[in-house]
C-alpha cells in the first residue's frame, strides 16, 4: 500500500481526475473497479469518483510500488539554455506574483510543446521559474489561454493548482475581456460585430465560418473597432466572446478583411510585398489587453517591434499623432 496526502495544489478536485493525474496510463474504468473493491481508498473508506478531495486528505493505494510505476508516465524532463531573445520575455514580465506569471509572447514561439522538439512558451516559463524559485513545489506553471503559435501578446499562466482552478472559471464563465489589435486589408470606419459558425478541417488544419449552423459547427462571435485607417489598410481593436481556433483570422477573412501576414486566410500578393519588403513572415494579430475584473486582473502587452514599426510605416500610429 502507498499513501498519498493531498497538498494545497492536488484538492478542490474529483478523486477520479486526481487518480488519473496520479496514474495517467491505468484506464478509467479500471480506476472506478479498484474503487468500488477498495483497492482504492479516500481517507481510509471507500469513496465514489466522484468525491472532492481537499488539502489534507490521504489517499490510500492498495496496489504494489511496480504497479503504481507501470501505471505511471516516464516524464521526459526538458531542459534548455534560454536565448537572449527568449529570456527577453521575463526580464521583466508583464506580472508576476506568487501564484501567477504573466507573459508577453512573441510570435513564432510555440505556446505548449509539440512534436517537433522545439522550445515552448511553457518550456521556457519552467526553465525560468526553476532558476529562480525559492523552494520546489509539485505543481508545475501551465497556461491557461493559449495563444497559437503566430499569434503574440498576452498568456496567463497560474503557479498553483488554486489559482489555475480559479483563471480557468473565470474564462469558462466568460468573465475574460480578451482584446486583439490587428491590421487588416481594406477600409473599416464603423464599429461592429462578425457571428456565425467555426467549423474545422482538422487534415488541413483551417476553420471555415458558416452562416447557419451544421454538425460539428460551433458558434462564434466577436466586435470589431476601428481605431485608424489610411484608405487601404485599418488597424482593429478586436473583442472576442468565443474563443475558438483561428477565430478572429477566419473570421474577419471571411467577411472581407483578411489580416495582413496571414499565409492561411490572407491575400497572397500582399502577404508576398510585406514580406520582400519588411521581412514579416506571421500574420499580424497582437493579443494586447486581457482582464478578469473579478480577480482584479488587468493586463497590457506592448506591441511587438516589428507590429510597432509598421504601425509607423503605415501611418496607423495613434501614439504619433
Amino acid at each position: 500500500m502507498k499513501q498519498y496526502t493531498i497538498d494545497e495544489n492536488s484538492g478542490n478536485q474529483r478523486l477520479d481526475r486526481y487518480l488519473s493525474k496520479l496514474m495517467p496510463l491505468a484506464d478509467r474504468n479500471f480506476l472506478q473497479k479498484m474503487l468500488r473493491k477498495k483497492r482504492i481508498k479516500l481517507n481510509g473508506v471507500r469513496a465514489e469518483p466522484k468525491d472532492m478531495i481537499h488539502s489534507g486528505d490521504t489517499v490510500q493505494v492498495y496496489f504494489s510500488e511496480e504497479t503504481i510505476a507501470g501505471f505511471q508516465e516516464k516524464k521526459v524532463q526538458r531542459h534548455f539554455d534560454l536565448k537572449p531573445e527568449i529570456k527577453k520575455i521575463f526580464e521583466p514580465p508583464v506580472y508576476e506574483d506568487d501564484h501567477l506569471l504573466v507573459v508577453n509572447k512573441p510570435a513564432g514561439l510555440l505556446s505548449q510543446a509539440d512534436s517537433s522538439g522545439n522550445i515552448s512558451l511553457i518550456d521556457a516559463a519552467r526553465t525560468y521559474l526553476k532558476k529562480n524559485a525559492t523552494d520546489t513545489k509539485a505543481f508545475e506553471v501551465v497556461i491557461s489561454n493559449r495563444l497559437d503559435r503566430n499569434t503574440s501578446g498576452i498568456i496567463l499562466m497560474p503557479k498553483d493548482y488554486p489559482t489555475l482552478q480559479t483563471v480557468n472559471a473565470a474564462i469558462r464563465e466568460r468573465q475574460a475581456l480578451k482584446e486583439y489589435h490587428t491590421i487588416v486589408l481594406g477600409v473599416l470606419k464603423k464599429p461592429g460585430t462578425l457571428t456565425g459558425f467555426l467549423t474545422k478541417d482538422t487534415i488541413e488544419n483551417k476553420s471555415a465560418i458558416q452562416s447557419q449552423s451544421e454538425k460539428g459547427a460551433k458558434e462564434v462571435r466577436l466586435d470589431y473597432c476601428p481605431l485608424m485607417n489610411n484608405g487601404k489598410f485599418t488597424l482593429l481593436e478586436i473583442t472576442l466572446h468565443t474563443g475558438r481556433s483561428h477565430q478572429i483570422r477566419s473570421q474577419l477573412a471571411d467577411y472581407g478583411f483578411p489580416i495582413i501576414g496571414d499565409y492561411k486566410y490572407g491575400d497572397a500578393s500582399i502577404n508576398r510585398h510585406f514580406s520582400q519588403k519588411y521581412g514579416l513572415k506571421h500574420h499580424l494579430l497582437h493579443s494586447r489587453h486581457y482582464a478578469i475584473k473579478d480577480l482584479e486582473y488587468d493586463f497590457t502587452a506592448p506591441y511587438p517591434l516589428l507590429f510597432k514599426q509598421l504601425l509607423k510605416e503605415l501611418n496607423l500610429d495613434r501614439e504619433a499623432l
